[in-house]
């Protein structure tokens, strides 16, 4: 449409709505720009402006078009302040307004790309509320609305919106190479459209890569993602960026940097009148505050955390929050009330299908009550504590183990196996160690003998962060659908780059003693009980 500053991103229409909607126009754009800028409270003022030029009894099909967008505007301003009830409504507002301009006149006005917009920013409200199914049913629908379109400027954008929208939604879903392959698409569609979109798709490499620890990948991303985004003057997103820099710096054990960064993030969120990314960030620095000791930051600062994020039920991360809360009490040796809080952010990650946090939180109960353990100076209870420490952690690491059968090989599953796997079996076997289980430690040690870890060799990525041009290269996803034998791993290795491999199939249970039951197997039983997913084929072999 005319009219339309240049340096605004986002649907740019198609015929022009005409001399009756231009101080429409006007207002919508405005607003706009304004929201890039941190200045919410003057926009939204703009926003419901414009939305009360459509409320008119002889509103045309332009005017519902106009009514459309600005709704959805409205639904984005809405979930940013954290008041996700009020973001929905107004998306089947700008939905039902998108019925209305398609019923008098078709596509004309660009219609079918704001419904499809529309779908995707109510697919990104539904996966903030661990509503994963309505956010996948929404991308969907704006796949099939796109699928058809003549390529142009608003395709373009939808496919791109489309693609890293997606690739959020997989990174909560934990299916991190399809979410790194939607990653790059998107990266892709805006460096040859709109290279100021390209910062978003730094963002998710940045969050993939420090999934797998590889904390300097993440560092270069995000650090281009920052400056991308304060080129073209977006505040909010610089300042997203730059919370993401401070929980990798808190990976990488640099709390006073980390603390820093979250700080100057949280101001800017605060003084761009986003609240709820502000209380994301604020849980983040109490994490931190936490880690580095300082327990009276970090209770100062979790509680407001968690009433605002429960407010709005963002669902993720308040089971970090929560969990969080977990661990400070258990630190207190409260561990009733610790159980409390971690059984409340285990029933939300339950309820996401998180599996591997469900995991994680669960050896994170293992270690609270191997702290009672070590508490306790009863010797009965301290066995009984071992017991119920051992039953949290086994199945918990027996299940992080096993994530690493939906890498394809190569260097993110050899990440996942070295930073995530092997920590968490290293505690379930102290535990078994100090139960004294000759027979469960012998078969658990053959398990593990028998997921074949490449070992490949440490790799220094992303050495030279400081370079927008020298960027880390993360591992690419398979298109293979194919499952090789599991033998066939011998002939894989972890930095081959000539051979085409495919994920390989489940390895097979072990058989270390024919004359006696399995003291594993119902462990592995629970397992795939406890998580819902497989950790081992069903076909059984002899350990040598």
């Amino acid at each position: 449409m005319s009219e339309i500053p240049d340096n605004l991103i986002g649907l740019r229409g198609k015929a022009t709505t005409g001399p009756r909607w231009a101080r429409f126009r006007e207002l919508n754009n405005a607003a706009a720009l304004l929201v890039g800028e941190g200045r919410v409270t003057e926009a939204t003022a703009m926003f419901e402006e414009a939305y009360l030029l459509t409320q008119v009894e002889d509103l045309d099909a332009a005017g519902f078009d106009c009514r459309a967008r600005v709704l959805g505007n409205l639904a984005t301003v809405a979930e940013n302040r954290g008041d996700t009830a009020e973001s929905l409504r107004l998306a089947e507002a700008a939905l039902l307004a998108c019925d209305s301009a398609e019923r008098e006149a078709g596509d004309r006005y660009g219609t079918v790309a704001v419904r499809a917009s529309a779908h995707i920013q109510r697919a990104q409200t539904f996966q903030l509320l661990g509503r994963l199914d309505d956010a996948l049913a929404d991308l969907d629908t704006a796949l099939m609305l796109t699928a058809e379109a003549d390529p142009g400027g608003d395709d373009r954008w939808l496919a791109f919106m489309l693609h890293n929208t997606r690739s959020v939604l997989l990174i909560g879903l934990e299916r991190l190479e399809d979410a790194e392959a939607a990653a790059r698409r998107a990266l892709e569609l805006a460096t040859t459209h709109d290279p100021r979109l390209a910062g978003h798709p730094y963002v998710n490499l940045g969050l993939i890569a420090q999934a797998h620890n590889d904390h300097h990948a993440a560092m270069s991303y995000l650090r281009l993602a920052e400056q991308i985004h304060s080129a073209s003057g977006d505040s909010a997103l610089a300042a997203l960026a730059v919370a993401n820099q401070g929980r990798v710096a808190s990976r990488q054990g640099d709390f006073a940097t980390a603390g820093r960064l979250l700080a100057n993030a949280e101001r800017a969120f605060l003084d761009g009148e986003q609240p709820l990314h502000a209380a994301e960030i604020r849980y983040s620095r109490a994490h931190i505050a936490f880690q580095g000791g300082d327990s009276g930051l970090a209770g100062s600062l979790l509680p407001q955390a968690i009433e605002t994020l429960r407010t709005a039920g963002h669902v993720t991360m308040l089971a970090e929050a929560l969990s969080l809360h977990g661990d400070m009490l258990a630190a207190e040796a409260d561990f009733k009330a610790a159980e409390r809080a971690y059984l409340e952010a285990r029933a939300l990650y339950e309820a996401t299908g998180a599996r591997y946090h469900l995991a994680r939180l669960d050896m994170r109960r293992s270690f609270a009550v191997s702290t009672q353990c070590e508490l306790s100076k009863n010797p009965f209870k301290q066995q009984r504590l071992l017991h119920k420490a051992l039953d949290l952690s086994l199945p918990s690491a027996l299940a992080t183990d096993a994530i690493r059968h939906q890498y394809t090989p190569g260097r993110a599953r050899e990440q996942w196996a070295a930073t995530v796997a092997i920590p968490a079996m290293a505690h379930a076997l102290h535990l078994v160690t100090a139960l004294r289980d000759g027979a469960l430690i012998s078969e658990l040690l053959e398990h593990m003998s028998g997921t074949v870890s490449l070992n490949a060799p440490n790799y220094t990525v992303g050495a030279a962060e400081s370079s927008a041009t020298e960027l880390p290269e993360l591992v690419l996803p398979s298109s293979e659908l194919d499952e090789l034998s599991y033998a066939a791993s011998a002939f894989v290795t972890g930095i081959s780059e000539d051979f085409p491999a495919a994920r390989f199939a489940l390895p097979p249970r072990l058989r270390v003693n024919p004359n006696r039951p399995s003291a594993l197997e119902p462990w592995i039983a629970e397992t795939e009980r406890r998580y819902g997913f497989a950790i081992r084929s069903d076909q059984v072999v002899d350990a040598w």
